[in-house]
């Protein structure tokens, strides 16, 4: 008897289908499954509920792509937030991160992901052309580039600037300082750090 033969189907299954999910390799796969199934069943069967209810209620926002669980977020709908100005991210783990300081009152923009020719990700590949259009749309006063400080996301924040600079010449197209390492990810940065990230942009 080999191992295809010991090994359960249910659970080969479930690994494969965690290792389909991008930044899972196999060793985050088999943690997630394994641990997943030391719960207690029912704490087990809320987990994968939620999961399966999230993945049938949340879509991207129509307007900024940001995940919700309505046709457009909560932040574009409300007449309070300025889209004059806009933040752009990452991910929408990035905005959240941010909203959490519940000091920025403009609105968002989210890439799905940063420019990595090596991934074979290129600008054509995020939400761009729908950035230039939201900044022409609302006349915007101000663009806050938040992308992660690390290579890839230094180099989506300059070719982000240069297109807005040459597209609108009297736009602020502003970089959020180094309040932190370079090379982390916002959506892991103290809320401390951040929240001067944002306020020393430059």
């Amino acid at each position: 008897m080999g191992f295809e033969d010991v090994f359960p189907k249910a659970l080969r299954s479930a690994l494969e289908s965690v290792m389909k999910v991008p930044t899972f390799g196999e060793k985050g796969a088999n943690r997630f499954v394994y641990n997943l199934l030391k719960l207690e069943p029912e704490e087990r069967k809320k987990v994968v509920e939620s999961l399966l209810d999230a993945v049938n209620v949340l879509r991207p926002c129509s307007e900024c792509y940001l995940i919700t669980d309505r046709e457009i977020c909560a932040i574009c709908s409300d007449e309070k937030r300025s889209k004059k100005f806009i933040c752009v991210v990452e991910e929408s783990q990035d905005a959240y991160a941010i909203e959490r300081l519940e000091r920025y009152r403009g609105v968002y923009h989210v890439l799905g992901g940063r420019i990595a020719p090596l991934e074979g990700i290129s600008p054509e590949d995020l939400t761009i052309d729908k950035l230039l259009e939201r900044v022409e749309r609302y006349k915007a006063r101000e663009v806050i580039l938040a992308t992660n400080p690390n290579v890839e996301g230094e180099a989506t924040a300059n070719y982000i600037a240069k297109l807005l600079k040459r597209r609108f010449p009297n736009l602020k197209v502003t970089r959020t300082a180094y309040g932190f390492q370079f090379g982390s990810l916002i959506e892991f940065v103290d809320e401390f750090s951040l929240e001067k990230s944002l306020e020393n942009r430059k």
